[in-house]
């Protein structure tokens, strides 16, 4: 670790985030964004059923160091919440190619965390496949998510949820107690989120106003299967370097994640494993998880 890497930074509140924050138009519907710093480019892509404001334990220090990006995806966070809309993850790695476009990045890193992971698969596959690129990627992380379909274990409430009805009916009494039930399920033992920080992102995931729509968010988990093969060769071919890092605890794409791609013969590759923590090292364990991805992306 550099010298001069500053690890005494402060995270911003829910608030602070927002106000930072701009949007960007796709299509009819308004992304959320938060920039910061100045260098090589880097965009964080957050997991469901959250938002970028994952990222805000390490964000601040990422953007002393790059022109650092963290975007909500379509129906998350700040981002527009259209309650009729067919969610995808093509759709969502459209909007975030759409933003690099319009903001003529040309060369771009990447950290892709639980739903992102996919998107992240996406654009590595995309990038495989063109003749001609509009950017390069000179790096990725990926943190905690569902990278192969047979090894993704979600949640019991989660496979309810994305049941077309069920699904639909049970999100009507979706609330904060259930969701901090569960969602404190995924994090290790000993890093458990507190009642504050789930009030918050309870907040961020029914912004403005109550909006709940996990039902159709959670689509991506059909989706997975469909494009498996695909995204499963696009991490075995890319030439991109590659860091996992895996937090070992979490029962939805923990330590068998990890050991599966132990396995995988890919380029480029570092997998750091951490026993004790869970489905969200940037929440649980975050100045190690800046101190990694600093020195990888560096």
């Amino acid at each position: 670790m550099s010298d001069m890497v500053d690890l005494n930074f402060p995270k911003k509140n829910a608030t602070e985030w927002l106000a930072g924050g701009k949007f960007f138009e796709y299509k009819k519907f308004q992304i959320f964004f938060i920039q910061e710093g100045r260098g090589q480019n880097l965009i964080l892509l957050h997991g469901f059923p959250t938002s970028s404001w994952d990222y805000s334990k390490i964000f601040n220090g990422l953007s002393r160091y790059f022109n650092t990006i963290a975007i909500d995806f379509l129906g998350f966070g700040y981002s527009s919440k259209p309650k009729k809309h067919k969610y995808t993850l093509i759709e969502q790695t459209d909007i975030i190619e759409n933003f690099i476009e319009k903001n003529a990045l040309r060369r771009v890193k990447f950290v892709f965390h639980d739903y992102a992971v996919s998107v992240g698969q996406e654009i590595l596959a995309r990038h495989l496949e063109r003749k001609e690129r509009k950017y390069e990627i000179d790096g990725a992380v990926f943190l905690n998510g569902g990278l192969f379909p047979h090894l993704h274990r979600p949640t019991f409430k989660q496979k309810l949820l994305a049941t077309p009805i069920l699904g639909a009916f049970l999100s009507r009494f979706y609330n904060e107690r259930k969701f901090g039930i569960a969602f404190s399920q995924v994090f290790g033992k000993n890093t458990k989120p507190t009642d504050k920080e789930i009030s918050v992102l309870w907040k961020l995931i029914t912004y403005p106003n109550k909006v709940l729509i996990p039902h159709k968010l959670l689509k991506y988990i059909s989706e997975r299967r469909i494009h498996g093969e695909r995204w499963k060769n696009a991490l075995l071919q890319t030439e991109v370097p590659l860091l996992f890092i895996n937090g070992g605890e979490d029962p939805v794409s923990g330590s068998h994640l990890a050991d599966e791609l132990e396995k995988l013969p890919i380029k480029n590759k570092k997998l750091i494993r951490w026993d004790s923590i869970g489905h969200y090292p940037q929440w649980e364990n975050p100045e190690e998880s800046f101190k990694e991805i600093y020195e990888f992306l560096k």
